[in-house]
């Protein structure tokens, strides 16, 4: 027996988990999503609750006549179709409600991810146990479930061999949120590793001006969309709470703040080097799971200045890599992956940044586990 199969955790039962297993952690999540219900984020104040009522004073079709949100317009198409409920759900309501058909949809990406590696795909179902998707979804009211389940089908259908589809759902995150970029790398060298023709190249920005086209219709400068995402960086250029090395210099010691270049440049050669092992492992298909769990686990990890919701990807592909392949290092990979997220947003809500310093030296651990597993996985036969 290999080191590799003799660390794999299954049950007798042909490696299906036991419902007994799962009955405490559903509970504790049920329980979580109940009390989260109710609260009120500060960002609902300062953002979604004024987006919806102008949707509401200017009707779902009329509000997008001029630019109302720094949030790119498919989320707020989701915002405008849930207005309908107005009569019936109050704002509170309708913006959850859409995040947790967001979750409801990333669970499905998942189940779908697990089926492309031949594992059950009911597994998915373990999303909703996340604690930073409940935080996500039910505390924050975010929706980066819906970007995430979009990079999640993107990346299950390149490991299928569906570079078109691939894309397509890539175009679809993209629309959705800038945070989706942190699987490119992975992305670009599936394309190169399975040699793509140049024009599919081209499919995600085509995908995303389609996805502007109604916003355009109702009256929408053409102008402005194309510039959301860099007036989202203009808004957004001050330090966040993400768990990484960079933590200590925006909260702990701002002089630091000088080595900011090394981060740029950590997180470039770490691109590269995700890129090219891509292109190298299009036929090993949990390698290439690890290898997008890398990608958008450390680009975020070695970047200044990132937030805290930044690696709601990678702990979503770290879940599924253990689900598909549960042995001992991925399920302490996605343990990782979950604590450095979650010290992030618990340093974020509680006003506590040295739970997100304690969280960057797990996250470090968790990366070189994370290159571990991808060496392990692309040594195989398949």
């Amino acid at each position: 027996m290999s080191a590799h199969q003799a660390i794999r955790i299954e049950s007798a039962a042909g490696g299906r988990t036991s419902p007994a297993w799962l009955a405490a952690p559903a509970l504790v999540a049920l329980y979580l999503w109940v009390v989260c219900w109710p609260v009120i984020a500060p960002d609902m104040t300062l953002f979604l609750f004024p987006w919806y009522g102008h949707i509401l004073e200017q009707g779902p079709v009329g509000a997008f006549a001029e630019p109302f949100s720094n949030y790119s317009p498919p989320y707020l198409y989701l915002l405008a179709a849930g207005s309908l409920a107005k009569s019936v759900l109050s704002p509170l309501s309708v913006i959850k409600l859409v995040a947790v058909a967001g979750t409801m949809f990333l669970a499905a990406a998942v189940a779908d991810l697990l089926k492309a590696l031949g594992g059950d795909w009911r597994r998915g179902l373990a999303v909703f146990l996340l604690p930073t998707v409940i935080v996500n979804a039910a505390l924050l009211g975010q929706c980066d479930a819906l970007w995430a389940g979009a990079s999640v089908l993107g990346i299950a259908a390149m490991i299928r061999g569906r570079t078109v589809a691939a894309l397509v759902w890539c175009g679809v995150a993209i629309a959705f949120k800038a945070q989706s970029a942190f699987v490119t790398p992975f992305i670009l060298g599936a394309l190169v590793g399975r040699r793509a023709p140049l024009w599919q190249w081209l499919i995600p920005p085509a995908v995303y001006c389609v996805m502007m086209i109604p916003a355009w219709a109702a009256g929408w400068p053409a102008g402005d969309l194309a510039m959301i995402y860099v007036r989202q960086v203009e808004y957004f250029d001050f330090p966040g709470n993400l768990a990484n090395p960079w933590i200590w210099a925006t909260r702990f010691a701002p002089a630091s703040q000088n080595l900011y270049p090394l981060g740029y440049v950590a997180a470039a050669l770490a691109a590269l080097g995700v890129g090219a092992a891509a292109a190298a492992s299009v036929r090993k298909p949990a390698a290439l799971l690890a290898l997008a769990t890398i990608s958008t686990f450390a680009l975020p990890y070695l970047l200044p200045k990132m937030h805290e919701r930044y690696l709601f990807l990678a702990d979503v592909l770290a879940l599924a890599l253990a689900l598909a392949r549960p042995t001992r290092a991925t399920v302490l990979a996605a343990i990782g992956v979950q604590l450095t997220s979650l010290s992030a947003l618990l340093a974020y809500i509680y006003k506590w940044p040295v739970l997100a310093l304690a969280g960057a030296w797990i996250g470090g651990a968790t990366l070189v586990l994370l290159l571990v597993i991808a060496k392990m996985e692309g040594a195989r036969l398949r």
